[in-house]
């Protein structure tokens, strides 16, 4: 296994546990449905189920080495999609809660950009 081979793994592997992760804590969904309803998700339980077929659809390709490209492509609409829902560091008002979500935004944009070196995969 090469070092692109090991870095397609870790990206595939990420998403496939926290996908996993989210199914399986208590209260995890309902949890994730209300926060997007709060932030004025339209559709908030069609988008959460949405953005898990997208995320293991995206795991499962990569982690295959299957059209990994079309993988990136889903994990990468996945993750802007979450974080345009879930991080929007400028509405916050607590200066500490701006800060973690910031570090989130800039976390994905980071990953985003580790994906779309996957877009071009053999």
């Amino acid at each position: 296994m090469g070092l692109d081979d090991a870095g397609r793994v870790i990206l595939g592997g990420y998403f496939l546990i926290a996908g996993i992760v989210n199914l399986v804590t208590p209260g995890s969904i309902r949890d994730h449905v209300d926060r997007m309803r709060g932030f004025g998700t339209p559709l908030p339980e069609a988008a959460f189920w949405s953005g898990i077929v997208l995320q293991f659809v995206g795991a499962g390709l990569v982690l295959a080495g299957v059209r990994v490209d079309v993988g990136a492509w889903c994990l990468i609409a996945f993750t802007v999609l979450a974080t345009a829902i879930f991080h929007r560091f400028w509405q916050r008002a607590d200066p500490v809660q701006k800060r973690i979500a910031r570090l989130f935004f800039m976390a994905n944009a980071a990953v985003v950009g580790g994906l779309l070196l996957l877009t071009t995969w053999r």
